[in-house]
């Protein structure tokens, strides 16, 4: 059942909130970050993607082998329902992004994608493809981290579709590991909360007004062991990954055993993984 809004005082006044971040984020971005460390432009971006969604009173729950500590030269994979998966896992590790090459043009937010270092993407070009699974590489093997959403599209989070395989060439090239991660948003009551996903034909705007105007919502990760890459193929990855994230979003505990080669899998490789931001 559809529950509650908030009072509209209060849509309000997380909105206002929500707007005084932003304002925050332009100016860390525009004026301090070009004068610190990478490494402490990204303790900066974990911090406020946490006071976000504590002004979206959203509560971030980790589970299973969730990383312990700093990571580095990881693809983190994970299934798509929002916008806000960006905020979420940002809020438990620092990662960067694969975005459609139309987010560039998005006024602020490209902007503020660009300088924060999103990697975009033509969906429909092969040889835009290449250069992009080259630049992942190159992320990873300077320790950093990417973070993918290989279904192309958002769900509402009941199920996970097809995933895309071409950019898992970057981890075994990078000869990074692999972390699957299930996000869901739940209820207070640990119900599953489909109406809070970002789908079909709806806006980024009505999307955020939606989120602004719910009860207190719990976002969980739910964290697979990870994967040697150097272990198999993409397409094995690929198939390792969704049997891990499946079963975690089936209720399921996180894999911590081995899943065994060879996987037949349906990978769809006809469009590259992207973000729904």
């Amino acid at each position: 059942m559809p529950r509650p809004c908030t009072s509209r005082l209060t849509k309000l006044k997380r909105g206002g909130n929500l707007v005084l971040k932003l304002f925050k984020a332009l100016l860390l971005i525009g004026v301090v970050f070009p004068h610190i460390r990478p490494s402490e432009r990204d303790v900066i971006i974990e911090g406020w993607c946490r006071e976000v969604l504590e002004v979206l009173s959203i509560r971030l729950i980790l589970r299973g082998e969730a990383p312990q500590g700093r990571v580095s030269s990881v693809l983190f994979v994970a299934n798509h329902v929002s916008w806000m998966d960006i905020l979420v896992i940002n809020a438990c590790r620092r990662v960067q992004f694969v975005a459609k090459a139309e987010v560039r043009r998005w006024p602020l937010v490209g902007w503020m994608a660009a300088r924060t270092g999103t990697l975009f993407l033509k969906r429909t070009s092969p040889h835009d493809l290449a250069r992009v699974t080259k630049s992942v590489a190159t992320v990873l093997r300077r320790g950093n981290c990417i973070a993918l959403f290989p279904e192309g599209t958002t769900t509402d989070g009941t199920a996970i579709r097809a995933f895309h395989s071409g950019l898992f060439e970057s981890a075994i090239t990078a000869q990074a590991r692999v972390w699957p991660v299930a996000i869901t948003y739940q209820r207070l009551d640990g119900s599953l909360d489909r109406e809070i996903s970002f789908v079909d034909n709806q806006s980024l705007v009505s999307s955020i007004l939606n989120v602004l105007g719910r009860p207190t919502t719990q976002a969980q990760l739910s964290f697979s062991s990870p994967f040697d890459s150097s272990s198999g193929d993409r397409r094995e990855l690929t198939a390792w990954c969704h049997q891990a994230i499946e079963q975690s979003l089936a209720g399921y505990l996180p894999c911590t055993v081995p899943l065994r080669p060879p996987l037949r899998y349906p990978a769809d490789e006809s469009f590259p993984p992207m973000t729904a931001a």
